[in-house]
């Protein structure tokens, strides 16, 4: 194990001395990790890597958090497809998980599956219902694309309406953001693929044999060790839990 762990921090230190010239100046009181470009370099390293199986937390932790990008939590086991300091598992989910079945009693991801097709989402969500136990927890949250939707279509008739993040949901100047550049955002930019609503969503878990589905709202769930939602996010957020039987 050891010897796993020492070649893994050779190539490390292999890759930053080789970009210490891109990344610019460094600071004696920055932490090397904080800089993005060596948290790039780290993550191209390792992700999908066996050695990160080394991690206690895989083996002493029953919640994931998926996708967790920056909202970590030192309860859950942190999984992200880019590492950063608190990263458990550097992981493209599109390929699986590396955790036991059965081992893990609540699953939380949020604005994530978004971010994979349609497709990929459904061998997730049959993933997630293979790690938990009977009677566990999944909870999701995802861009609600139900509510742009209606926003939309009731903004052509009130101008007093607006978009999650204060945009107008009625048509402007020629000069601004209209309101079909704004459903567009969600529906095809920050990397998005596919997005939701609550019927979808139902019927993709219940597909997988997942029981007791129910929209929730912000923090608000049947499990609070899974209650982490991200303020920032609560304002444009569909939030569904689901279990296993």
């Amino acid at each position: 194990m050891e010897a796993i762990e020492d070649e893994a921090q050779s190539n490390f230190e292999f890759i930053v001395g080789e970009s210490m010239l891109s990344i610019g100046k460094l600071s004696m009181q920055r932490p090397i990790s904080d800089y993005a470009k060596i948290q790039k370099l780290w993550g191209n390293l390792i992700r999908g890597h066996k050695i990160q199986l080394l991690n206690k937390a895989l083996r002493n932790k029953k919640y994931l958090n998926v996708g967790c990008g920056s909202n970590i939590d030192k309860r859950f086991i942190n999984l992200d497809f880019n590492w950063r300091p608190g990263i458990d598992l550097c992981w493209d989910i599109t390929s699986g998980m590396p955790i036991q079945d059965n081992s893990l009693t609540g699953i939380y991801t949020e604005h994530c599956l978004e971010h994979i097709s349609y497709l990929d989402c459904l061998k997730t969500l049959s993933n997630f219902f293979k790690l938990l136990k009977s009677q566990g927890t999944l909870r999701i949250v995802v861009p609600d694309a139900e509510l742009y939707l209606n926003l939309y279509v009731k903004g052509k008739d009130n101008k007093n309406l607006r978009f999650p993040y204060g945009q107008p949901a009625y048509e402007l100047s020629d000069t601004q953001e209209t309101p079909m550049m704004v459903v567009n955002s969600i529906f095809r930019g920050h990397g998005h693929e596919f997005v939701y609503d609550y019927h979808t969503l139902h019927q993709m878990l219940a597909k997988q044999g997942f029981v007791n589905i129910k929209k929730e709202s912000f923090r608000c769930g049947r499990d609070t060790n899974l209650l982490v939602d991200s303020q920032l996010r609560a304002c444009e957020s569909l939030y569904v839990e689901a279990s296993v039987p």
